[in-house]
Order: structure tokens, then sequence, then C-alpha cells
């Protein structure tokens, strides 16, 4: 994953504004309606996630197609949307923007956060959740499934901006989490096309393998398992294991990366409770837990905990 592009301006041209709509992936024209106009915006992202936050002052319109998924959470004096088939106001709910569905907003006294998904990241979190690689993502709506829905994207669009605000948006693995979190929730919130039966046992399914999977690996760490162990335990494949630790792990890890933080917490606790004095060494103990290569099995522990591991040795 890239690193994060930041942009934050103040303008007062329309020209202007539709060059910071370009910017995030949504070309769109805008027209000031009457003098008092102002425009301020920030977008903090990468190539999957832009979090985009804009506050405009006094009236304006603006049309055009997006060429990513747009989910908009609004503050405002007025925010009514149209697309082809759909009509609706930002102002009761948020809303969805979608490639190949043209919309126009009128808006005024707006407060607004942008949730920018790339289509081929909800194409990939789609089917790793779902199991529906082949199946192209599409959205029937614009609007929420629910109003409870709607209120709980509102929610995540907030925690996404406080993130962004604080700083801990531009921590990797902050980022990583904010965006699966987001584009899962996206998939979940707004009406996808496809069969939602399907889909939810296929959740079920991989939730179900998943912790059967983790439970196998704990317990089993001290031995010579592999993945495909793993696999076989929770009665599936190695690629289907592999795609519901992506789709439940807090971090989506690969099962075998996810055995390795396993034997590493495990010789961290033999490296804590041993003692150089009766014959313990850092070298027998990363043996012992499958740690070949001394060098790097030092930086992973320092990594995880901070210190190195002979220093853990020799408290």
């Amino acid at each position: 994953m890239s690193g994060v592009v930041r942009h934050e301006a103040t303008v007062t041209s329309s020209e202007a504004v539709r060059g910071l709509f370009e910017d995030v992936g949504v070309p769109f024209s805008f027209e000031p309606v009457g003098e008092q106009f102002a425009y301020r915006h920030r977008h903090d992202g990468d190539e999957r996630l832009t979090v985009v936050q804009l506050r405009l002052e006094g009236a304006y319109s603006a049309w055009g197609e997006t060429e990513v998924f747009c989910a908009a959470d609004v503050r405002a004096e007025r925010y009514d949307w149209r697309t082809r088939d759909e009509t609706g106001s930002g102002v009761r709910g948020p809303a969805l923007f979608r490639p190949g569905h043209p919309a126009l907003v009128v808006g005024a006294a707006v407060e607004v956060t942008n949730i920018n998904l790339a289509p081929h990241l909800l194409q990939e979190v789609a089917g790793t959740v779902y199991g529906t690689e082949e199946e192209p993502v599409r959205f029937l709506s614009s609007e929420p499934v629910s109003a409870r829905l709607g209120t709980y994207w509102t929610r995540l669009s907030g925690i996404a901006r406080e993130a962004v605000n604080s700083g801990a948006f531009e921590a990797e693995l902050v980022r990583a989490d904010l965006t699966r979190h987001l584009a899962v929730a996206a998939l979940e919130c707004f009406p996808l096309a496809g069969d939602p039966v399907r889909r939810t046992l296929s959740m079920e399914a991989q939730a179900r393998r998943y912790r059967m999977a983790v439970e196998f690996l704990d317990a089993h760490a001290s031995l010579p398992i592999t993945v495909e162990d793993a696999a076989r335990a929770a009665g599936t494949t190695t690629p289907a294991l592999v795609r519901a630790f992506r789709a439940n792990h807090p971090l989506g890890l690969h099962p075998l990366q996810h055995l390795r933080r396993t034997r590493l917490a495990a010789a961290h606790a033999d490296l804590a409770a041993g003692s150089p004095a009766l014959g313990d060494t850092v070298r027998e103990i990363a043996l012992r837990w499958g740690f070949a290569h001394p060098g790097r099995f030092a930086a992973a522990y320092r990594r995880a905990h901070g210190v190195y591991p002979r220093e853990t040795l020799g408290r």
C-alpha cells in the first residue's frame, strides 16, 4: 500500500472546485449560485481509499459522473441529488454516487465527508468476503438498505474523519484496517445486486472456517503443521481458507502469518520465563518455535516487542 496523499485548499472559483473534484476521481462540473461563495476542501488517501472533507458556503449545483464509489455523509441546509432513476436528499441520510450513474446535486451551506472507494477495492473485498470473484460489484440504489444501516454508515464515516484529523490515518495498519471496514460497510449498507442469501451463507461459512482454523493453528503451533493441515481441520480448501482469513482476521492476515505471530508470541513467553544461568539460549528457543534464521527472528521479535530477544531472556 502506498503512502497517504494529502491536500488542503480554500478556493473561490468554480474551475478550482472542479479541479479539486477531479483530483479525487469525481470529475463533476460545478456552478455556484449567488455571490456568497467559498469552498474549503481537504482530502487524505491513497489509491484505494480517499477521505474528503469539504465545506461550502452559499448555494451551488454540481453534475457529472464519478469514477469511484463515493458515499456522502452530509450536514447541510440543502443537499438534493438526482440520478437517472432516483432522487433523494443527503440531509435525510447518506448517498452513494456510483460509476455509470450520472448525478446532479443541488446544495446550500454544506459540510460533507465523502468516502471515496476505488472500484478495484470493492471488487476485491466482495470476492474475498462473499466468494463472488466473478460477479462485478453493482449497487441497486444510491440510498442505504435501511435507516439503521444509514446511521451505521454515518458513524463509520465519523470514525474515518477522526482518524484523518488526529493523524492516525497516516499509520499504514490503521489505514488498512479502516479501508477494509469501510469497504465491507459499503457493500452491506447499500443495496448490492445479487443473491443476499448466498452472500450471508458465504459469510457465515467463512467465519466458521476461520474460527476452526485459528483454534487448530493456536493449539498445534508447537508442531510441524502447515496451512494445508489447518484447511483440512476446518473442512475446506487452502484457497478458501486464505479467503476466510482475509475476510475475518482483524488485520486480514494469511493463515501462515497468523501461525508465525502465534509462534512468535510463544517464543516471547519462553524467553520471559527462561534463564541463561540454566542454559536457555535465544537460538534454542527460536528453533523450538520454528525460527531457523537468528537474524530474521531477532528482527521480527524487535518489531513485535520493541526489544531484541536477548534482552528479554537476560532480564
